[in-house]
């Protein structure tokens, strides 16, 4: 009886293991580079006289060429996916490799689209800025 006990509590305490993912957290300095590389995208796609406001072409510009990226440092190598994501969930512009399911550090900011904009996203009210690194 011992041994089907000891086996048992093995197999218990053994195996979740076995699926943990494979990853390394995400850890406090990764967080905040994702912060700060949130605030350079806001600084690139909002309107210089608000830190909210898309400013609508340079938002289509961003996004249309992924060598926009290049330009914002990073503190150390790392991927990178900026979304831009209309408030009913709907990817409306993405540009960096696609996010995958990593241990990722994120930061998400809420922006609200430019009056009278017609152009290549269709936020209407509010729109999020999802920013991964991993």
């Amino acid at each position: 009886m011992s041994i089907f006990l000891l086996t048992t509590a093995f197999v218990v305490g053994f195996i979740p293991t076995l699926f943990t993912p494979f990853t390394a957290p995400v850890d406090a300095s990764q967080t905040a580079q994702a912060d700060r590389y949130a605030a350079e995208v806001l600084a690139e796609i909002t309107q210089p006289d608000s830190k909210n406001v898309l400013d609508g072409a340079g938002t289509d510009s961003f996004f249309a060429n992924e060598s926009n990226l290049d330009g914002i440092p990073t503190a150390e190598q790392s991927e990178v996916n900026v979304t831009l994501v209309d408030g009913n969930g709907t990817v409306q512009h993405t540009v960096g490799p696609p996010y995958q399911g990593e241990s990722t550090a994120a930061a998400t900011r809420v922006v609200v689209p430019e009056s009278g904009y017609v152009g290549n996203h269709t936020c209407t009210a509010t729109c999020r800025i999802e920013v991964r690194l991993w």
